[in-house]
């Protein structure tokens, strides 16, 4: 689960306890060449979640602006719009997306996208740490719910039986953890998908966790890999990402997640 990059710190707010991955100090993939640009603003320093918080909720009026013209200096928003590019490509034909958990939706870049490609939708679900960052994605009308957690921990967003879980950008260093990919899938519906963007050197690098816990959990038959090709994140900066594409099984193998509830499929 990362244990070798990554450290769970626990933080308890209003009697709830949330958790973050936190970069180990030493680690050399934080420390990239891509991510030294001050106009991250500290995210990939935060030593707690409340800090992590409090820099997107003081970053979110001016986010989408610093990653379209500072990051990416093309005016637009490749973590996203190269997902859902690639997602279009993967979807199965007659599969229908209804109810889509967007996580790590920050100011909510990937909401329009997805409603004009797979709407009208009954749920599109908004979920992060920030309120500051969920009050923008409210503010777009797309969301029918906003819901505030950490990963790996999204109990509060099991609201629905999602057909999509759409995850643009959340898998960065100092933030969401590798084992919040295992946390995703009894989410989703028997059937359903799992599509995340992630940097490419984080990707490649083993002591991130998430190739090998990919492939740990196509191995178990947890998912089965759709589509998988590598984009551009982060122009300017000559960033490049890994997009994978993955599908729930019809039917889960109880002796990978014994608790999974049952989902009725509409394939």
């Amino acid at each position: 689960s990362g244990d070798i990059f990554l450290k769970l710190l626990k933080l308890r707010t209003d009697h709830t306890s949330v958790a973050l991955g936190i970069t180990a100090p030493g680690s050399n993939v934080a420390a990239h060449a891509q991510e030294s640009n001050a106009a991250f603003h500290g995210v990939f320093t935060a030593d707690t979640p409340a800090e992590m918080e409090a820099v997107y909720d003081n970053w979110a009026s001016s986010y989408d602006e610093t990653v379209e013209q500072v990051l990416a200096g093309d005016g637009e928003n490749h973590p996203t719009t190269e997902l859902v590019r690639v997602l279009a490509k993967a979807v199965p034909d007659g599969c229908r997306i209804e109810h889509i958990l967007d996580v790590g939706a920050g100011t909510g870049a990937a909401g329009p996208l997805l409603l004009e490609a797979y709407g009208p939708l009954k749920a599109l679900v908004a979920f992060d740490l920030s309120k500051g960052m969920l009050a923008m994605a409210k503010a777009r009308g797309c969301y029918t719910e906003a819901v505030q957690g950490c990963c790996p921990d999204m109990t509060e967003a099991a609201l629905y039986d999602y057909d999509l879980a759409f995850c643009a950008g959340t898998f960065t260093p100092n933030h969401a953890p590798s084992s919040t990919p295992k946390a995703l899938i009894p989410l989703v519906r028997r059937g359903g998908l799992i599509a995340f963007s992630i940097r490419s050197y984080f990707y490649a690098d083993e002591s991130s966790g998430f190739r090998a816990a990919q492939a740990a959990l196509e191995e178990e038959g947890a998912w089965r890999k759709v589509k998988e090709e590598e984009g551009i994140y982060l122009p300017k900066g000559g960033s490049l990402c890994v997009i994978l594409c993955l599908r729930t099984p019809l039917i889960f193998d109880c002796h990978f997640i014994a608790t999974a509830p049952y989902r009725a499929e509409h394939v």
